[in-house]
């Protein structure tokens, strides 16, 4: 009897070999939440019935000259009124409701490795921020004070016009510069911003951070406006420069759908955000306050 040797291979014996599967999961690229914490929500809590907080915008007092005699009596200028929104009250409205969901089969609860409903929940509530992130970062597209050009690393030039228009506001703290990645690496390769030479602490290099220019500190985000490719809207942003309002705040609710024999798991919020105008410094008598947004610088970069 012949006796031919055969080879044990993975071709041969596919059938016994099983695909595994990883204990972690490889998750999408998130991003983290910046700029929403660096702006206004002093009114959130105003907000407990109605939809619409009406904030009054105040104006400063005129000097008068004063003539000697008796009969020469002084003149009273009057309190602002409320003549218009965005003349001597801004309205905010919470108007934007988003939510994100997702059905969990109970099949699939029951037999995946994996925590699924923990992983549901978090990409739902990462949907809300990042929701809340880019409705933000749209306003500084209708910013009125503009520096930079779209496509371009930020100058030095460039910053300190967007400091100039801050501080022609009389604003000399609580802002923040908001950076994309392109810019800051750009700002990088400039001694001034890196290095030791001119900072404290850690370099650049090492840090892989900025330090705070011209007194404001610097925050990079991914989730700026983008209108091109190549192309971001970062800013200089006074705190109080734009309003955020959370009437709902991120919720995450679930419920057994008997029809889908599944779960249905929801997120959902209810805001909304807007660039806050303010009063001119330069009193304006009797008549309705200049109003603009004083408070924000768009810096078109790359």
């Amino acid at each position: 009897m012949t006796v031919t040797d055969r080879e044990m291979t993975s071709t041969t014996h596919s059938a016994f070999l099983p695909t595994v599967w990883a204990d972690d999961v490889r998750d999408a690229i998130q991003y983290e939440e910046v700029v929403s914490k660096l702006v206004n929500t002093q009114y959130e809590d105003e907000l407990a019935v109605g939809r619409t907080v009406r904030i009054p915008i105040d104006s400063n007092y005129n000097t008068q000259t004063k003539s000697e005699g008796i009969s020469n009596t002084i003149s009273f200028q009057s309190m602002v009124g409320t003549t218009g929104s965005g003349t001597n009250f801004q309205d905010v409205t919470v108007s934007v409701y988003e939510y994100a969901a997702a059905l969990l089969s109970a099949v699939v609860a029951a037999q995946s490795k994996y925590d699924e409903r923990q992983r549901i929940s978090h990409k739902l509530g990462y949907s809300l921020m990042r929701g809340v992130e880019i409705t933000i970062t749209a306003l500084p597209q209708s910013f009125s004070q503009i520096v930079g050009t779209l496509g371009a690393d930020p100058t030095e030039a460039n910053l300190r016009r967007a400091w100039q228009y801050a501080r022609d506001a009389g604003l000399t703290a609580n802002c923040s510069w908001w950076f994309g990645p392109a810019a800051v690496s750009a700002m990088f390769a400039n001694d001034k911003y890196t290095s030791k030479d001119f900072i404290s602490g850690k370099s650049a290099i090492e840090s892989a951070q900025l330090p705070d220019l011209y007194n404001f500190p610097v925050y990079v985000s991914n989730l700026l406006r983008a209108p091109a490719s190549g192309q971001t809207e970062c800013a200089l942003v006074h705190r109080e420069a734009i309003i955020l309002v959370r009437q709902i705040k991120p919720t995450v609710r679930e419920q057994f759908l008997i029809r889908n024999i599944a779960d249905g798991l929801v997120a959902y919020n209810l805001y909304n955000a807007v660039e806050a105008v303010w009063s001119a410094e330069a009193p304006t008598g009797d008549s309705d306050p200049t109003v603009s947004d004083y408070g924000a610088v768009l810096i078109r970069s790359s």
